[in-house]
C-alpha cells in the first residue's frame, strides 16, 4: 500500500468523509485585511527563521511541514490557499531558508512550537490561527494549541503523528528523530502536547493518505486508527481520507488540503 511505504521513511526523511459532528456552515465573506507580502528571515525566540505571509482575510493560516521538510513542499496547495484567506509558512531553523539553530542542538515539538509563537508575533500577525501540521508537525501544533488555547481558530492534522508515536508505532519509529543537525527528543514532544490537547469545540479536521478499507498491515491499521483518535480532540472534529495520496497529501492530491482549509476557514468565521 503507497501510504504505508512512504510512512515507513518518515522518521528518516522527514475521499470519504467521516463525520464525527464537524458541521460546515455556510460560506461568510472574509473581512478586510492587510495584503502586505512578510518576506524573509526574522530572529524569534533567539532563532532566526524564515516566514512568508501573503493573502487577504481572517483567520490566518499557518503551515508547518513535517520532518526536515521545507516550505517547498507546499508549492501546489500555496497559492490557492492565499487565494481564499491570508497564510504564513515557515521554516524551522536548519530547514529550508532558515539558517542553522544557534545554541542547544536538541528539539521538541514544545520548542518549534514556541519558536513559531514568538516568529508571528515578530512580524506582526495576530491570532487566532487555523493551524496546518503535516506528519511530524502535527506534534508542534498539537503542542502550540496546549501553549496557546486562545490563539487557536481550527487546526488540520495532515497524516499526522500522534503523541507516543516513538513508543506505539513501528520499530523504525523510536528515533532517535534528526532534522536540520538537530536532535528531536520525542519524549519531550510527547509532554509538550498535554495529554492531547483537548480541544473543546475548535473546528478540527484530520485528513488522513490511504484508504483504511484497504488496510492489511498492523503497521496501516494503527496509522488509521490513532488518526480516528486525533479528530476526536474536538467535538467539533471529522476524519477524512485521500484514498490516491502517499504521505505527501498537499503534492499527491492538493485538492484536498485545498478543500478542508476552505471549511476550516468558513467553520472559524461563523463560529466569530
Amino acid at each position: 500500500m503507497i501510504a504505508r511505504l512512504t510512512r515507513a521513511a518518515l522518521a528518516a526523511l522527514a475521499a470519504p468523509l467521516i463525520c464525527l459532528g464537524f458541521v460546515v456552515p455556510p460560506a461568510v465573506a472574509a473581512p478586510t485585511d492587510s495584503t502586505t507580502l512578510i518576506q524573509g528571515v526574522f530572529t524569534a525566540a533567539g532563532q532566526p527563521q524564515w516566514i512568508s505571509c501573503a493573502g487577504s482575510g481572517r483567520p490566518t493560516v499557518v503551515i508547518s511541514s513535517g520532518l526536515a521538510a521545507s516550505h517547498t513542499m507546499w508549492s501546489k496547495v500555496l497559492k490557492p490557499l492565499r487565494a481564499i484567506t491570508r497564510v504564513c509558512i515557515s521554516d524551522r531553523p536548519g530547514l529550508g531558508s532558515s539558517p542553522a539553530r544557534i545554541g542547544v542542538k536538541t528539539t521538541d515539538a514544545g520548542t518549534h512550537a514556541a519558536e513559531l509563537r514568538a516568529l508571528l508575533t515578530t512580524v506582526g500577525e495576530k491570532g487566532p490561527f487555523i493551524l496546518i501540521g503535516h506528519s511530524y508537525a502535527g506534534l508542534i501544533v498539537r503542542a502550540f494549541a496546549a501553549q496557546a488555547p486562545t490563539e487557536v481558530a481550527g487546526m488540520l492534522l495532515l497524516d499526522a503523528c500522534w503523541p507516543g508515536i516513538h513508543r506505539d508505532y513501528l520499530p523504525s519509529y523510536k528515533g532517535p528523530w534528526h532534522e536540520g543537525g538537530t536532535t528531536v527528543d520525542m519524549g519531550a514532544s510527547e509532554r509538550a502536547d498535554a495529554g492531547g490537547p483537548d480541544l473543546g469545540s475548535t473546528p478540527l479536521i484530520v485528513l488522513v493518505a490511504g484508504d483504511p478499507a484497504k488496510a492489511t498491515s498492523q503497521g496501516d491499521k494503527a496509522w488509521f486508527a490513532h488518526q480516528e483518535e486525533a479528530a476526536r480532540l474536538s467535538r467539533n472534529g471529522s476524519l477524512r481520507f485521500a484514498t490516491r495520496s502517499g504521505h505527501v497529501i498537499q503534492r499527491d492530491q492538493p485538492s484536498q488540503v485545498i478543500s478542508a482549509v476552505r471549511d476550516l476557514v468558513a467553520a472559524a468565521r461563523a463560529q466569530g
